[in-house]
Order: C-alpha cells, then structure tokens, then sequence
C-alpha cells in the first residue's frame, strides 16, 4: 500500500528543521573527533531554515564600508576566477584547500568567517562544515553573482521608475566599490582594493568574403 504524505506552510518548516536536526546530530558526532566544541544542532537547524546563516550582498557592502575588522571574508573558487574579478579584502582559499591544514591555518576563531562562492551551493556548504567544526560562518547570498547584480549593477538603477531613495542608496554602494564616489556616512573616498570588474567580451570582427567581379566584354 502506497501512502503520501503532504506537506505545506509551517508543517513543511518543521519537517525541514527536524530532518536538518537528525543530519546535523550525526555531523556533530564526526565533528567532536575534530577537537571543536560541541555543537547546539537545534539551534543550527534554525538558523538555516530562518536563512540566518547567510549574509546577503548588500550587508557585506555596508560590513566593507564600515571597514569593520571582525569578520574574515573568504572567496572559495578557483585561483584563476578569484584573479579575474573578487570581492575587495577577500583571501582566495579554493574549496579543496580550505579544509587542508595550511587553509584553516588561515582562519581565525576569534572572527566570524564570511565565505563567497560563484553561487550559493558551494558556500553554503563550507558554511555548515565550518559551523560543525566551532566557527561562526556565514556564507553571502548568491555569491559573487549577487554581489555583482546587487551592488556593483543594481535593479534599482535599472529600473524606470525607482524610488529615489532606493536609488541613492544603491548608487552609493556602487560608486564606492567603482571607486566613483564615497559613501554619505563620510567614510574616506578611496575603495578597498580590488580587481577591476571583467572587461565585456570582444566580439571578433566578421570578415567579408571577397566577391569576384565579373568582367565584361572589352576588359581584360
């Protein structure tokens, strides 16, 4: 006999929260041989359903303009992405290093770890693996793709119609990371350092095929 089960609203929540619950019990078993504190896996459980395990672009933005020094932010893609285009102040610690000894060497316990990927899967996963070994990590929302279409080009400078206010909020976050403008807050008016955003594609010049010109009579 086949049985379904359908779930919606807060019972689906919950189920979420109690399957999380049971994955990160067991991770915390593993993660208690890796010589970390123990973990409050309920807690956890929540903070990922109520996406509070994340930092979305925009709060990273304003983190950087504050230049606050309590977090560390980690970019975990390849060496060759990291030197096309990264977040100002990040450290490029490549997903399979970043769990090798000489890349948690690299981390510090005594800050909360900020990590980016191209999207949010990879991040978001070596979030969860750094929270199970004692850290406190966030990982950004849509990785560098939403650091790239939330703040450096925005909706809101896109869109006919914004409100002003949005507007200027916006253009102020990107003009301090193009290293246009500086913020209102007064903070100075040279950006972090940072690689230049990538340069748009180079459409090759299309060749004209040579046409043969038909002689007529009297031409030699």
């Amino acid at each position: 006999m086949k049985t379904e089960i359908h779930l919606t609203g807060k019972g689906l929540a919950a189920a979420v929260a109690i399957a999380l619950g049971t994955v990160l019990a067991v991770a915390a078993t593993i993660a208690r041989g890796t010589g970390s504190e123990p973990l409050n896996t309920p807690a956890l459980a929540q903070s990922i359903v109520q996406e509070k395990d994340r930092l979305t672009p925009e709060e990273l933005a304003r983190w950087l303009i504050e230049k606050r020094t309590d977090f560390q932010l980690i970019d975990v893609r390849e060496p060759w992405k990291f030197e096309d285009y990264h977040i100002p102040t990040a450290i490029n610690i490549p997903l399979a290093r970043l769990f090798e000894p000489d890349g948690l060497h690299q981390l510090s316990r005594g800050k909360t770890i900020v990590l980016y990927g191209s999207g949010q899967g990879h991040a978001a996963q070596a979030q969860l693996l750094l929270s199970m070994k004692g850290y406190h990590a966030l990982s950004v929302r849509k990785g560098i793709s939403g650091w790239w279409s939330d703040v450096m080009t925005p909706t809101s400078l896109q869109t006919v119609g914004a409100s002003p206010t949005g507007y200027q909020q916006a253009k102020q976050l990107r003009d301090y990371f193009m290293g246009t403008a500086a913020p209102a807050n007064g903070a100075s008016q040279t950006a972090p350092a940072a690689a230049p955003p990538p340069p748009p594609p180079v459409t090759p010049e299309k060749k004209v095929p040579a046409t043969r010109l038909k002689l007529g009579r009297g031409c030699t």
